[in-house]
């Protein structure tokens, strides 16, 4: 066998081909109703047991485009962006951190098979519900998916690209009262994502 990594993604992709996710930079993409939306998958690796064995964890999302638009530009995050995710872990009836262990000497395509019916069985639910805007931007404040982090940049985004200005300026002065000078990474950035989103137009 080749490399174990290279070997167990290379599976990976196949099993998710069947349920209609195509890899690009990285992640994996599945069309939506309309090119507005996606799905979207990423394969986060803990290859600390290499070459022995490499472990997977799957995270499902959904990708709305006007949204990642935005976040690409105002907040430089990196495209594809999923716009909420959730490891499928917590989507499983157990509801609790899972991944999938590729071993040198195991069958890849059997676990990646797996792995990808686990993604279609229990992530694509999740899929689904979020990837209805109005479902989207009515209910992801109040679901906990986001971290304060991810909140306060998606949140006023999302607010704005509805029409709802004043609500996301005041969630954005919210979060800059609580850094107020602070000179951590992710308040310096927040600032400049502020005065960029101060000069847009949605």
């Amino acid at each position: 066998m080749g490399n174990l990594k290279t070997e167990s993604l290379k599976a990976c992709g196949v099993a998710l081909r069947a349920h209609n996710f195509t890899k690009r930079r990285g992640v994996f993409l599945q069309p939506g109703s309309s090119p507005a939306v996606t799905g979207w998958l990423g394969l986060n690796l803990a290859a600390w047991g290499l070459p022995a064995k490499l472990q997977i964890n799957p995270v499902v999302g959904v990708r709305h485009v006007s949204v990642e638009n935005a976040l690409v530009e105002l907040a430089g995050w990196p495209p594809p962006v999923a716009s909420v995710s959730r490891p499928v872990g917590y989507l499983l009836p157990q509801k609790t951190f899972a991944q999938w262990d590729f071993p040198a000497d195991g069958n890849l395509t059997a676990i990646a098979e797996d792995l990808a019916n686990a993604v279609a069985t229990y992530g694509q639910s999740f899929i689904d519900k979020w990837s209805d805007w109005e479902t989207f931007a009515t209910e992801l404040d109040s679901s906990g998916l986001l971290v304060d982090t991810e909140k306060f940049i998606v949140m006023p985004i999302v607010l704005a690209i509805g029409g709802d200005r004043r609500r996301a300026e005041s969630l954005i002065r919210q979060e800059l009262d609580r850094i107020g000078d602070a000179s951590d990474v992710y308040s310096i950035s927040y600032r400049e994502f502020a005065k960029k989103f101060a000069a847009t137009d949605f």
